[in-house]
């Protein structure tokens, strides 16, 4: 018999390999991923980052659970018992994800593909129905589009063009700052909300397909790339990117915009490949207008193109025929959309605030210690205001967190202090202008007060009521960590645009490039970011960026689980949540190659 019905048997030829139809693997792993993708939203609502969806709204069958029933749920859970099961079912994903993915290896038939697209795609879906989701950032893209398609207003401009009534922005749950997005994303989040109005479920429901559906079209050009310039890699690509848990939860869970600019992306890699290079570079063009960073792979594709080129005149035609229109595009879409080009996303990447969910949290804080700040400042957030305390009770304001160290000075009732640190312990800290020294106090009798006069002539008092933020210590830490790691981005891009001679290559630092950034320069990252290697790492599922992609798709996702240990008894695992996401898979993944690399070939004889 000739039939055979397993796509990753051995000894078959090239023509029956073709030809072969989905095997029970593949049918039992496809039905694992959709069951293991409905079970996790019930592991996800007791995690601190759910967010209820309002699913319930237009699915009348399920719950409409609200924030304070979510923390209600979560409080009662606990952190560590809220995370077992969330963490049980994601592992079964990876197990899934890693089995179909080796199994694949080279097998070229439509119908394997047809069949890992169609198992994607149903993952996506169901998760249209879940009540919760893990961001809010729905409700900033309908705030934002709402500025623009109902209040008339700039969603671009520093102050707020929509009452703090806005049923979105109240859902949002977070001061309001200016979009970070592009003009595109902008026009997009304004025709869905003209579409939607106020009810919460529709909106939420309309951005989950939006994001599925770009996901969808990003697979499809990423397959059509890989069946026209490596067939052989058609199938794997289609898995690493659709069957990835963290994309499938990003897009469908919480409808990140993420899978627009990688539809974008993916469509210049196709135009490529078709001949349309200065299409391509209108289409990375605008998938930076959703989302500025891609705008890197713009300058690499030029300098590919570039190269490829034989004559001066054929790269003069190419740059006028791509740039002008790109130019043109852009300035078009930021004039329409009022896209000031000062948007906050411009200063983020340098400000001393944008540090979060990273191990630069780690490197800044000793940083903070280096250049002159006392440790016990360090522990300071960024975000803290200092503020004056009116005691109603003495206390004894100690030298440090505990009744035995020595007593500074006996606070007497009515005295002012500085709280310099979040009153968050039993011991909170603050600056005596009495004795003018700082200390740690028992009390929670006191209350928020105005200012002393005699501060005015307390050079120390000045200088401590500062913002975090502009404390000199905080500005010059920054300042250094800042330069180091924009230097040594600068330094990773040209070498990637030394080594990208080819259009393998340009896909491989592509992909590598957003890799480093992460590493580098985004010092606040969530867990969605790491998609846009994932997209690239599908295009070139054999090399090296691909596989450190997969492996950080399952190291940030453990944030999620980390993120809820802040103010628990787990807190003291809290600051070391990036080094969790984004050091130890690059640690695992540094071992693993250097092991592969040690072995043998397997022609090579030992004695």
């Amino acid at each position: 018999m000739s039939s055979i019905s397993s796509p990753s048997c051995k000894g078959v030829t090239s023509g029956e390999t073709a030809r072969l139809r989905p095997g029970i693997t593949l049918w039992l792993c496809a039905a694992l991923l959709v069951g293991l993708h409905l079970l996790l939203p019930f592991t996800a609502a007791p995690l601190s980052q759910s967010e209820p969806s309002f699913a319930g709204e237009v699915f009348p069958w399920l719950s409409v659970p609200t924030k304070d029933s979510l923390q209600a749920h979560q409080t009662a859970t606990g952190a560590f018992s809220a995370a077992m099961p969330f963490v049980l079912v994601c592992a079964a994903l990876f197990a899934v994800y890693a089995t179909i993915f080796r199994s694949l290896r080279g097998v070229q038939s439509l119908a394997v593909q047809r069949m890992v697209f169609v198992a994607g795609a149903a993952a996506m879906l169901t998760y249209i129905v879940s009540p919760v989701m893990f961001s809010t950032d729905i409700f900033a893209y309908a705030m934002y589009g709402r500025a623009a398609s109902v209040y008339g207003g700039n969603p671009y401009a520093a102050t707020m063009p929509f009452p703090d009534t806005d049923p979105f922005f109240v859902q949002y749950g977070i001061e309001y700052i200016p979009s970070w997005y592009g003009p595109i994303w902008t026009f997009i989040s304004e025709g869905a909300t003209w579409c939607t109005g106020e009810r919460l479920g529709v909106t939420v429901l309309v951005f989950r397909l939006i994001a599925i559906g770009c996901a969808l079209v990003t697979s499809a050009f990423i397959w059509g790339s890989l069946r026209k310039y490596s067939p052989e890699n058609a199938t794997r690509g289609l898995v690493l990117f659709m069957w990835n848990p963290l994309l499938v939860m990003e897009t469908g869970l919480s409808g990140h915009n993420d899978s627009v600019m990688l539809a974008l992306v993916a469509s210049g890699v196709w135009l490529h490949l078709r001949g349309h290079k200065a299409c391509a570079v209108v289409a990375l063009t605008l998938s930076a207008l959703v989302k500025f960073l891609t705008g890197m792979l713009v300058p690499l594709y030029i300098l590919l193109v570039l190269r490829e080129a034989k004559t001066w005149r054929e790269r003069i035609r190419f740059v006028l025929r791509s740039t002008i229109p790109a130019g043109a595009v852009a300035f078009a879409l930021f004039h329409f959309a009022k896209a000031d080009t000062d948007v906050p996303v411009a200063h983020s990447a340098t400000a001393p605030d944008f540090y979060m969910n990273n191990f630069h949290e780690l490197i800044f804080k000793r940083l903070r210690i280096a250049v002159g700040e006392e440790p016990e400042s360090a522990e300071v957030g960024v975000f803290f205001y200092p503020y004056w305390v009116q005691l109603h009770e003495p206390t004894a304001l100690h030298s440090a967190r505990s009744a035995s160290s020595p007593v500074l000075r006996r606070v007497e009732k009515d005295d002012r202090l500085l709280l310099i640190a979040p009153d968050r312990t039993a011991w909170p800290r603050a600056y005596d202008p009495v004795s003018r020294r700082k200390g740690n106090f028992i009390s929670d009798q006191y209350d928020e007060t105005k200012r002393p006069a005699s501060a005015d002539s307390d050079v120390t008092a000045r200088e401590l009521e500062k913002p975090v933020l502009e404390q000199q210590t905080v500005l010059r830490a920054n300042r250094i960590l800042r330069i180091v790691t924009w230097l040594g981005f600068a330094a990773f891009g040209l070498f990637a645009a030394w080594r990208t001679r080819s259009f393998a290559e340009f896909l491989v630092w592509s992909g590598a490039s957003l890799l480093g950034s992460y590493y580098f320069i985004i010092t606040e990252i969530w867990p969605w970011y790491v998609n846009w290697a994932l997209a690239l790492g599908a295009l070139a599922p054999g090399r090296l960026p691909a596989r450190l992609a997969m492996m950080l798709s399952a190291g940030v996702l453990t944030l999620y689980i980390t993120l809820g240990f802040a103010g628990t008894r787990l807190a003291w695992a809290f600051p070391y949540r990036g080094a969790l996401a984004f050091v130890l898979p690059l640690l695992i993944f540094t071992a693993l190659w250097f092991l592969r690399w040690r072995e043998p070939a397997p022609h090579a004889r030992t004695t």
